[in-house]
């Protein structure tokens, strides 16, 4: 466990979304009242993966995240308070996520959470989040119901069902009629297939053979070779990092030259660097759209800081979480019940602010695209305008923005 004041660096230039949020935390209206009470730390709790098999993920949204606490720390923070970050481990672990959850909640006295991008280790959470009444802002997780009868969680990242929505609709526009389907038997797998399935069929796109595999198989040749035989215009693929990577290359083994979709995986490093050049040519659809200048320059100024990567959505994830954070610990009411002293009252304000000022324009989706958090509404990604596409190339070294219209459907 590290629990230290983040480091003061000077200030790059981010893009509105950032300066907005400092105006607002530096504000002459939000000057902290007067009260007997020791005022709260404004303290943040990150629990994510950082050395598990998601550990590019949680990494990368704290990363993330940093570039949006630490220029305001730079500043001051918060009414001349700095924000604390105490970051945990939880290694993909869900016993462990939920053990570090409770310690923020109870020991830490954290105002909030936010974490939690595999599926597994971020529902784990939800209850401790629910019985401690401590806000939780998830990242990645896909799981489709992780925010039904949602009361102190927020997620930022699209749900499963959504890539199926966006893949229907490209495979609609470029013309697709047949669709071949191959995923894993891990819940990811299969939610996901079941999900993209749903809103294909719903467009009036043919499944032609829907293959499923062990994650653990070392041999995925009979399936892929039922792909094959079925003829489709493309191909879906719903693997993990390791498996994905056999997928690919016995597709490319195969001498299958049919487009292949692989949402989200496709984007992780751990996968592109397995398969290499088996990757190249893959298209993902992923809520980073480079045609932004603010998102381009985002990770720009991310790969000058940290590790290079390519543009995945987790820091994106991590510094829209951010964002809304400071924005929602910077509302008046949430300063008062902070300045006062009173934890439950405080972690409450900042669960209503959260509903009340969770429309924002982040750095995931499409130009003019807002998430949508209120009350109700905990799973902030709207289902339209959110997905752009993107193509591995590069030996797997490289995401590029495709030319989606070269795509042509068989004859």
């Amino acid at each position: 466990m590290k629990r230290a004041w983040l480091r003061t660096t000077s200030i790059p230039r981010y893009a509105r979304v950032l300066t907005g949020v400092c105006a607002l935390a530096t504000a002459g209206g939000l000057t902290a009242g007067a009260g007997a009470q020791t005022p709260l730390p404004l303290k943040i709790c990150s629990i994510d993966d950082r050395s598990g098999s998601a550990a590019d993920v949680g990494i990368e949204s704290l990363n993330g995240l940093n570039m949006v606490i630490e220029p305001l720390n730079a500043k001051g923070g918060i009414n001349g308070r700095k924000i604390e970050v105490v970051t945990y481990d939880g290694k993909t672990d869900p016993q462990l996520t939920a053990t570090f959850a409770t310690r923020c909640a109870e020991d830490d006295k954290g105002l909030m959470i936010i974490g939690g991008s595999p599926s597994a280790p971020a529902a784990a959470m939800i209850p401790v989040a629910a019985q401690n009444e401590i806000p939780y802002y998830i990242l990645s997780a896909a799981a489709n119901n992780l925010t039904d009868n949602a009361n102190w969680h927020f997620r930022f990242g699209p749900k499963a069902a959504q890539d199926g929505i966006a893949v229907a609709d490209v495979f609609t526009e470029l013309g697709f009629k047949k669709v071949a389907v191959i995923n894993n038997s891990t819940p990811f797998g299969t939610d996901g297939a079941r999900s993209t399935i749903e809103a294909l069929e719903a467009k009036g796109i043919t499944v032609v053979t829907h293959q499923t595999y062990d994650a653990a198989a070392t041999d995925v040749a009979p399936q892929v070779v039922n792909l094959r035989q079925s003829s489709p215009d493309v191909i879906l693929v719903f693997p993990y990092p390791a498996d994905g990577a056999r997928v690919a290359r016995t597709i490319r083994q195969l001498g299958i030259k049919t487009p292949v979709i692989m949402p989200r995986v496709g984007l992780m490093a751990a996968f592109r660097k397995l398969a290499a050049d088996a990757a190249d040519g893959i298209l993902v659809p992923t809520s980073v759209d480079l045609t932004r200048p603010e998102v381009a320059k985002l990770y720009q100024d991310y790969n000058a800081r940290f590790k290079p990567i390519a543009p995945s959505p987790s820091p994106a994830q991590g510094y829209d979480a951010a964002t809304l954070a400071v924005k929602v610990l910077s509302d008046p009411a949430v300063q008062k019940a902070v300045d006062g002293g009173n934890l439950a009252e405080a972690r409450k304000a900042i669960r209503d602010a959260t509903k009340r000022l969770g429309t924002f324009e982040g750095m995931q989706g499409q130009q003019g695209v807002s998430y949508q958090f209120g009350s109700g509404q905990h799973h902030g990604v709207p289902d339209r305008g959110f997905f752009v596409f993107t193509e591995v190339t590069g030996k797997g070294e490289q995401l590029i923005v495709p030319d989606l219209k070269k795509l042509k459907p068989k004859s």
